[in-house]
């Protein structure tokens, strides 16, 4: 049995989700610890010592025994994380865009290294087993090992994909020789909410499970057409419902309804924010399964101790299983530059509005609901301009806010470990 330890187990935390900040008008980092700005957690016998960064973000002097964040300058549009250099030993996350470090009692220095990769998505529509046009996308590079399908969270789309977080990780699994395809639930496709009122994957054990039967469809077709070879070894990932929706996928594999859908046969999946009780997967799938979870997770149906006590449940029956819950992070002034189309100025100037606000702590994590700060922002629009100007970019603002809070939000903090735990069960070399 292969198995990770997990760490970073705490309560869930009672936070409203940040839907006001969405819907809202809403090289040097400011959290290096230089003489202007202090240092906290001085170590009495240590003193402080500088930490360089090279391509990337983090750079200053801080005290002996401070965990340090920092991280890599790696776009989200055309660029991988490569392993760090340096004093690469120190990191916790040596292979990740943001990782930590422990100061020691001497001067450091890190370079995050980066690579090209371009990435163009083909997007095509499908039918299925409906007449409503769903909407697919896809890259199959040559030699393919594997294809990686991403899974959309309720309300969601086909785009689900080339969010920010989500594309980052695509831009990896295609670096190391994955296929990845994004595609829609029929309810999104329609437009019409299920019983619930929601926009979601079904994810019903039954044979007429509309969507296990449109993704039957376009899996065969896609082997039809040569353009996922047959045997293809397949993966799954998704945030919040879509995280929920590939552990359903896992474990269709071991229910009653496995022979309806051979197509729909996976070797290891992860859930993103997403607990997965309502799929069992605990106490049916025998799909290697992993629970990558927010530390301070904000969505009232999801739950921390209800995922680990899945991860728990599944491991416990020797099946290989992982759990990690993503942990709260600083803010910096380059951090919004990871969302496509904003400079590096503009990002200072939007994490100086927040600031400003004291929305900021003194160690630069934001420390505030999203909540609170959206209808803020909307009571005092003239204090920051910056940000109601990026009318276009505010839903991934908001995520990358999430993210930095470890709220309910999909992350790419991971996304090496992500890779490495397909790469585990993934019999193509």
């Amino acid at each position: 049995m292969s198995t990770f330890t997990p760490f970073l187990r705490g309560q869930t935390l009672p936070w409203i989700a940040l839907v006001s900040f969405v819907l809202a008008a809403c090289g040097g980092s400011r959290t290096g610890r230089d003489a202007d700005a202090g240092t906290t957690e001085p170590d009495a016998s240590g003193g402080s010592f500088r930490l360089n960064v090279v391509n990337g973000h983090g750079s200053g002097v801080y005290a002996v025994g401070e965990t340090v964040h920092v991280w890599s300058a790696v776009s989200t549009v055309d660029e991988v994380a490569l392993p760090w250099t340096g004093e690469a030993s120190l990191l916790g996350e040596p292979n990740e865009w943001h990782s930590t470090l422990v100061m020691p009692a001497h001067d450091v220095e890190l370079v995050a290294n980066t690579g090209s990769q371009e990435l163009t998505l083909t997007v095509e529509q499908f039918n299925g087993s409906t007449t409503v046009p769903k909407t697919v996308r896809y890259y199959f590079p040559p030699a393919m090992r594997g294809v990686v399908i991403f899974s959309h969270g309720t309300g969601g789309s086909n785009t689900y994909i080339e969010s920010t977080e989500a594309f980052a990780i695509a831009l990896a699994m295609v670096h190391n020789g994955y296929g990845v395809l994004g595609t829609e639930c029929e309810e999104a496709a329609s437009g019409n909410a299920g019983p619930d009122g929601k926009i979601r994957w079904n994810k019903k054990f039954v044979v007429n499970n509309v969507d296990l039967k449109n993704l039957q469809i376009l899996f065969a077709d896609l082997e039809m057409r040569g353009l996922i070879p047959a045997g293809t070894p397949k993966f799954a990932l998704g945030m919040s419902a879509g995280g929920s929706q590939s552990h359903f996928l896992g474990a269709i594999g071991a229910s009653t309804i496995a022979s309806s859908f051979p197509q729909l046969r996976f070797n290891a999946v992860v859930g993103y924010c997403s607990d997965a009780t309502s799929t069992n997967p605990g106490t049916l799938s025998t799909t290697p399964s992993a629970w990558f979870m927010c530390g301070s997770e904000n969505n009232p149906e999801v739950s921390n101790d209800e995922a680990f006590e899945n991860y728990q449940t599944l491991s416990g029956r020797g099946i290989p299983a992982d759990y990690i819950e993503h942990p709260p992070s600083p803010l910096y002034d380059e951090r919004f530059t990871r969302v496509a189309g904003i400079s590096a100025e503009t990002s200072a100037a939007m994490a100086a509005e927040l600031r400003a606000a004291d929305f900021v702590d003194d160690d630069s994590f934001i420390n505030t609901d999203g909540n609170v700060i959206g209808q803020f922002i909307i009571d005092n629009p003239g204090s920051f301009p910056t940000i109601v100007a990026q009318t276009e970019y505010l839903g991934a603002i908001h995520q990358q806010v999430r993210v930095m809070r470890a709220e309910h939000a999909m992350y790419s903090d991971y996304t090496q470990r992500t890779i490495a735990w397909f790469e585990q069960f993934n019999p193509n070399p």
